[in-house]
């Protein structure tokens, strides 16, 4: 159990910190160091309670979120077995072993965002005749992990690393995922290359796989990169800017080449938080970038080519499936857009083929995002969250699995996953298919043993999304509550109305803040939800809401540890005086 300490009269509590529960009471004994206020990991038996660990102050960002990790089940490290067994790997192991390409001479740079600290892609590359040689490294994590050790179970189970503001829970301990294995600049590291030819039109030909030993000359991030593309010099000379700018250039034909396959492109953006030692100081959303572009290509690229190569060797492997959207999906978000005023092409009506529901999927996101332009334009204050989330919906989710089939959402027959083995369980797996089928390798994963492993990886990256957005949301909770100690309770907001329940809407405003807006709190009289889910609406034509609506809205409650805000109509009666939300943090 993961708690916050409370003053209990003369004594304290334990209250769930992240859940409902009852408080424990603590006696002066048990409650050694905590302190009022602290977080704590207990382990409580009846009426028997014992702190475990204590992370800090619940104000403090960094304790909340490895509060949140221990009420997950995670953050408490590896087991010892993987530990001796990353320690036994020796210091001197000669790099350059036999086989091995030495692309030490290369222009070699990392691109990641800022504050990474494991960097398990690097890309090189040169114009040659009309097209662009493009390299792309990836981390030999194979070559230190063999399979079935200690250090291979632990990443299986695992599945997948779990990234929390200001901290992350890595699939691979700490001396591969941020030493060993990541392509630091300025040392030698062995890597998995994909060397293609990227021709003018965006196909890619002349694909070698190489094990290699590369050199980053430089860790670049992404404002960097966009602010160089912009006209700014890149620190490292010419030999990086070559480089770069034929990255760019391949990232343009292969982008050109992918939409004309009808692949679809979403972006809703990520949010990058600012966390200080007792606050968190702020968050802005980042948006694809040229940056981002450029890695994001260069990366499916390489994935594309491992996945053909592995299809025609005939070698299990798992491989990345985004199965085309149902008929049911995208007839009902055609239906939804229809009844939001969103102009769409016409559906062609009967069953339509997989690539028609691909191709529809493809023409409401264009017709959305023409929507939001053209309100925009007419200085409408939209967001486009809830018609994006909308479209996200009509979509199959993406899962592992060993048999060769492609990705809608990318518009590609042949799709794995290879370029994140430090961070991602099945990339591992599929570096091990493609150096067995090279023959520079062990025997690849058996067939039954990806099955299950691309059930369980799938599995891994739903709880760790889910992690993820927990702790965005209570970081989130927390930056609102930080703003109304701060003066700002009376403060009216235009939301977005991005979610409809039969018990009332979910709105977000800002960057990052989200809230639920009770349905008692939008009528007097009782709201419906319409069959689309589109629309709260009163039986007697009263006021209601729709997807997408703007509503001017104050906040009434905020709940730090839970991630929750409910916020009512600014122009309603006020029901409740907000009050600062520490002292709220402690209501049962």
């Amino acid at each position: 159990m993961v708690a916050e300490m409370v003053a209990a009269g003369r004594s304290a509590a334990a209250r769930p910190a992240f859940v409902p529960g009852p408080d424990v009471p603590m006696s002066a004994a048990t409650r050694g160091e905590a302190g009022i206020g602290d977080l704590v990991r207990m382990l409580v038996r009846g009426r028997q309670a014992r702190i475990l660990e204590v992370y800090g102050s619940a104000r403090s960002p960094g304790a909340v979120m490895a509060a949140l990790l221990a009420d997950e089940g995670r953050g408490h490290g590896f087991p010892a077995e993987v530990e001796r067994e990353v320690a036994a790997i020796a210091e001197d192991d000669p790099l350059l072993d036999a086989g091995r390409l030495d692309l030490r001479g290369q222009d070699v740079v990392t691109i990641d965002p800022q504050g990474a600290k494991d960097h398990d892609d690097a890309i090189a590359a040169r114009p040659e005749g009309e097209g662009v040689r493009l390299w792309v490294h990836i981390a030999d994590v194979a070559h230190y992990v063999p399979a079935g050790g200690a250090v291979d179970r632990e990443a299986a189970r695992r599945g997948t690393s779990v990234y929390v503001p200001g901290t992350v829970e890595p699939m691979l301990p700490e001396r591969l995922s941020a030493d060993l294995c990541s392509l630091r600049p300025g040392v030698d590291r062995r890597a998995l290359t994909v060397e293609m030819l990227v021709h003018p039109d965006g196909e890619v030909t002349g694909t070698r796989f190489h094990r290699s030993l590369i050199r980053s000359e430089r860790r670049l991030t992404y404002p960097e990169v966009d602010r160089h593309l912009d006209g700014a010099p890149l620190e490292g000379g010419p030999g990086l800017e070559a480089t770069v700018a034929a990255a760019r250039e391949a990232s343009r034909r292969l982008r050109a080449r992918r939409r004309g396959r009808g692949a679809l492109e979403v972006d809703s953006g990520e949010p990058v938080w600012s966390l200080g030692p007792d606050r968190v100081e702020g968050v802005h959303r980042e948006h694809q970038t040229p940056a981002h572009a450029i890695v994001e290509d260069c990366m499916i690229a390489a994935n594309e080519a491992v996945a053909r190569f592995l299809i025609a060797r005939r070698a299990p492997t798992v491989f990345r499936y985004h199965e085309d959207p149902a008929q049911a999906r995208v007839e009902r978000l055609y239906a939804q857009l229809a009844a939001l005023e969103v102009a769409t092409p016409p559906l062609p009506e009967g069953p339509l083929a997989p690539t028609e529901r691909r191709e529809a999927a493809r023409a409401a996101a264009g017709a959305v995002g023409r929507h939001l332009a053209a309100a925009r334009a007419r200085g409408a204050p939209v967001r486009g969250e809830a018609l994006w989330a909308l479209v996200l919906r009509a979509l199959a989710q993406a899962h592992y699995t060993p048999d060769a089939v492609g990705h809608s959402g990318l518009a590609s027959a042949a799709y794995t996953h290879f370029t994140s083995p430090i961070r991602r369980y099945p990339d591992l797996l599929v570096h091990r298919a493609l150096l067995a089928a090279l023959g520079i390798g062990p025997a690849g994963p058996a067939a039954a043993e990806l099955s299950v492993a691309g059930a369980d990886s799938s599995e891994a990256e739903r709880e760790a999304a889910a992690v993820e957005r927990r702790a965005d949301r209570v970081c989130a909770a927390m930056l609102l509550a930080e703003r109304l100690r701060d003066g700002g309770a009376d403060e009216t907001v235009v939301a977005e109305v991005t979610g409809l329940v039969p018990g009332g809407a979910f709105v977000a405003w800002g960057e990052v803040f989200e809230g639920f807006l009770p349905a008692r709190r939008i009528a007097d009289e009782e709201l419906a939800l319409d069959p689309l889910g589109v629309a709260l609406t009163a039986a007697g034509g009263g006021r209601g809401v729709r997807m997408g609506d703007a509503l001017a809205v104050r906040v009434v409650d905020v709940e730090p540890l839970r991630g929750r805000v409910t916020v009512e109509p600014a122009d309603g009666p006020r029901r409740h005086r907000p009050r600062p939300a520490s002292a709220r943090r402690h209501r049962p």
